[in-house]
């Protein structure tokens, strides 16, 4: 029968809310983790946080596991500040344990609070401004009660629903009115609860696979360097043996790499585009990416592009010092105590995983970020899901800019600028050496970095074999081509070819005389030699890249240079040298005539001598026997 009122209207009979009971494990598991992690205020503010949805229903009943259905008093009771600590713990697992109960929960929820979810997961931290925009409300969302004694400041939400989030005190994005940065506070999800919440807004996060056989439907530029990094190699290594990439503090220079750029002739990822960070992009990732490894090979002679490209996966942590600057090279500020986590290495990682997990197959860039917080959504998930680093590393000398953007970086763009974009660049530099395949989306455009266009990826042949889940690699056939022409007659050299790539490593060893010929000559050849070596080491380079069949004249040419390498030996006697007065007749007499001072004294033009150091002494006393001082 309806209920009446005193007048004898009918009232409604609110509907019961029937929740699905956990099994004994999965109950017990989060009760346990719930009461080790938070205090009773703690859970008290999550267990209040179900009165919106509770409201809504006449009792709350459970269905046991056997089939009974009996009042649900675990969550009836846990809202109850008299309730013990395990009591609270008890309630709040009955629903959170269970996924039918938890997605009725999410389901209550209005779309403006579901979207706020979404976005504190997805970005970690939201300032209070941003999630007022998704609420739709002007309301401050949460106060501070002041503290007392040794007890910090509370937060007390507006509004109970708002419980599950928590704030943490981090440098504002807004410059103040004297030039510093305030500290403002961003709401976060409870650490107690974002690996169990992330299933429900972000399923993807865990679903087995990631990758699709084709592209989605778009405008997508697919780019593949596979075949193209590998006819620059050689070129490369020509270079690289005569020094071109010296390595520095923070890997090759740009002026070094501005000019290898024109030698290397390499396609660029935006060709025609001149903007600081794009302009060049491929060329700096291939030459640095390169150089590092060889760095590394020195004493391994010169391996093959595919086995340099297995030492480098084998071995990336050796590259840790120099990744950050190759991930981020449009962010300024960042400074080395926030990058000796190796965080950095660890997103990269996390990419070749994800890349070995779906061979061959397009894999979202959306997909591994999320992929990093289902496995990354345990108890540490807060300090990594930042995605490199955390606002906690960020010191107060230290303002992070994205140049790109012009914005300062504060704690709600973190995990978009360090680890979607990080990911992001990761897939460019792989792309660079022709061990991925990357899909630009040409209609995608979220002004986050130079780089946020690329969406998809996969690997390459040569990315199969490089990350080792190949044991062969067979290199696509080059055709052959005679690139120059040796004069037999002269030291002249005609390139065959127009442009001829390896023209550029002539510039060391002959001179232009038309567009086409160069003329080698002893003095050409040696410009820049010091030692045997050098000589050797061009040689070697000329017979590698120009020719390795040389005409009797050329075979003559260089084993005459190598004959007359130190011709003369340097004397390392050390001498004393003087200059006698022609008016002194006498004692230019007696230098010439007597027998001991004939000895020591080496006479030269110009009333000129010179005496060895260790002679000095019995030069001395000579002349002082015939009245001379020195």
């Amino acid at each position: 029968m309806p209920q009446e009122n005193l007048f004898g209207d009918s009232i409604p009979t609110l509907p019961n809310l029937v929740l699905e009971e956990p099994t004994a494990d999965q109950w017990s598991t989060i009760a346990s983790l719930l009461e080790s992690r938070c205090n009773k205020n703690q859970l008290l503010t999550y267990a209040e946080a179900f009165s919106p949805w509770f409201s809504g229903y006449g009792k709350i009943l459970r269905t046991t596991r056997n089939g009974r259905v009996v009042e649900a008093t675990e969550a009836t009771l846990m809202m109850k500040s008299n309730t013990s600590k395990a009591g609270i713990a008890q309630g709040i697992a009955l629903i959170l344990a269970s996924d039918h109960n938890l997605q009725m929960y999410v389901d209550s929820m209005s779309d403006g609070l579901r979207e706020l979810w979404r976005t504190v997961l997805f970005k970690l931290f939201v300032t209070q401004k941003e999630a007022k925009q998704i609420l739709k409300t002007t309301n401050n969302l949460f106060s501070m009660e002041r503290s007392y004694y040794y007890y910090s400041d509370r937060i007390v939400w507006n509004k109970r629903e708002y419980g599950w989030f928590t704030t943490g005190s981090f440098r504002s994005a807004e410059v103040g009115r004297y030039g510093y940065r305030d500290y403002e506070s961003y709401i976060t999800v409870s650490p107690a609860v974002h690996a169990i919440f992330l299933p429900l807004f972000f399923p993807e996060a865990f679903d087995q696979e990631v990758g699709l056989n084709q592209l989605p439907e778009g405008h997508y530029r697919t780019i593949n360097f596979e075949a193209e990094s590998l006819a620059h190699y050689q070129l490369f290594c020509g270079l690289y043996q005569q020094g071109e990439f010296p390595l520095k503090k923070k890997g090759v220079g740009t002026a070094d790499m501005k000019r290898a750029q024109k030698k290397l002739a390499l396609t660029e990822f935006f060709p025609g585009d001149t903007t600081e960070f794009r302009a060049n992009l491929r060329a700096f990732s291939y030459i640095q990416l390169l150089t590092l490894t060889k760095e590394f090979l020195v004493k391994t002679g010169n391996p093959t592009y595919e086995d340099l490209l297995c030492s480098f996966f084998s071995g990336f942590q050796r590259i840790s010092y120099w990744l950050v600057n190759l991930l981020y090279p449009h962010i300024k500020g960042l400074r080395q105590q926030m990058t000796n986590y190796g965080r950095h290495d660890k997103l990269c990682n996390i990419m070749f995983t994800w890349l070995r997990e779906e061979p061959e197959r397009w894999v979202s860039i959306r997909d591994i970020y999320l992929k990093i917080y289902g496995i990354e959504n345990g108890e540490n998930s807060q300090r990594f899901t930042t995605l490199v680093f955390h606002p906690n590393d960020e010191q107060s000398s230290t303002q992070m800019t994205n140049e790109y953007t012009g914005k300062i970086i504060a704690a709600n763009s973190y995990a978009m600028e360090f680890g979607f974009t990080g990911l992001q660049v990761c897939a460019f530099l792989m792309a660079s050496v022709g061990v991925a395949e990357i899909a630009i989306n040409e209609d995608r455009n979220l002004g986050l970095s130079p780089f946020d266009s690329l969406e998809f990826i996969r690997l390459t042949p040569l990315g199969l074999y490089a990350l080792g889940l190949t044991d062969e690699y067979d290199a696509p056939e080059q055709e052959h081509i005679a690139y120059f022409e040796l004069d037999p007659e002269r030291l002249i050299i005609r390139s065959l070819v127009e442009p001829n790539p390896y023209a550029q490593l002539l510039k060391d060893t002959s001179v232009p005389i038309s567009k086409n010929r160069f003329e080698t000559s002893a003095l050409s050849f040696l410009a820049n030699c010091h030692t045997k070596a050098d000589v050797e080491s061009k040689i070697k380079i000329f017979r590698q890249f120009i020719s390795d069949e040389l005409p009797p004249l050329w075979e003559q040419f260089f084993k005459s240079l190598l004959q007359h390498c130190h011709p003369l030996k340097e004397d390392k006697q050390s001498y004393k040298r003087y200059t006698l007065d022609p008016e002194n007749r006498d004692l230019v007499q007696l230098v010439t005539t007597d027998p001991v001072l004939r000895q020591i004294v080496i006479r030269a033009e110009n009333y000129r001598i010179m005496v060895k150091t260790e002679d000095l002494k019995k030069f001395e006393i000579q002349l002082k026997k015939h009245g001379y001082l020195l």
